[in-house]
């Protein structure tokens, strides 16, 4: 039977935020695991509860490391923890990264933005793994026997919801912290 299981590693929005007050949701920034039957391994925004995550993965899948990243826009707080997302570093991992289509800048120029040098020790194009960047606009694919489909949404910056259907399971990424009020300025989705 097809299914899939789903963690939270991180739930905040804008700044993590450790400590007793938010020891029921947990203090880091969005970042969400999950796993379907055939052992694809997806996940969702990469804030700072990336870096418990991958130390996780490197233990519990075997190697190499094969995931798929889907960030919902490229806010800091969406993409703060990659830089020390472990499978990143490990030569003979594979990362596929998907996201909107971007504002102003491509994807990997976004990923890579937040590791340059005068803000962290390692650049992007240092990390030994193989990552393939795809941005995407409206639709539907495949990701092993996951069906991932997407859809804009009202944000502050290019941003995608992503529902995965695996089986009759679904599960659904929707809903940035800042959304845009009724009646202030509209964005249009790019393309």
């Amino acid at each position: 039977m097809s299914d899939m299981r789903v963690r939270f590693w991180g739930t905040r929005g804008s700044i993590a935020a450790p400590g007793a007050n938010t020891a029921v949701f947990g203090g880091n920034t969005s970042c969400v695991e999950v796993r379907a039957s055939d052992g694809t391994v997806i996940v969702l925004d990469c804030g700072t509860g990336a870096r418990a995550l991958g130390v996780h993965l490197v233990r519990t899948m075997p190697q190499p490391v094969r995931l798929h990243l889907f960030i919902g826009h490229t806010h800091w707080d969406h993409i703060q923890g990659f830089p020390f997302f472990v499978p990143a570093f490990l030569p003979g991992s594979e990362l596929n990264i998907y996201a909107p289509i971007g504002f102003q800048r491509s994807l990997e120029e976004a990923m890579s933005g937040q590791m340059e040098y005068a803000y962290f020790p390692v650049k992007l194009r240092d990390l030994r793994s193989r990552i393939h960047y795809t941005e995407l606009d409206e639709g539907f694919f495949r990701v092993g026997e996951v069906l991932v489909e997407t859809q804009y949404l009202n944000h502050t910056a290019p941003t995608i919801a992503y529902r995965m259907s695996c089986g009759g399971h679904r599960r659904v990424r929707d809903r940035p912290r800042a959304l845009l009020e009724p009646d202030g300025p509209r964005l249009a989705a790019p393309g």
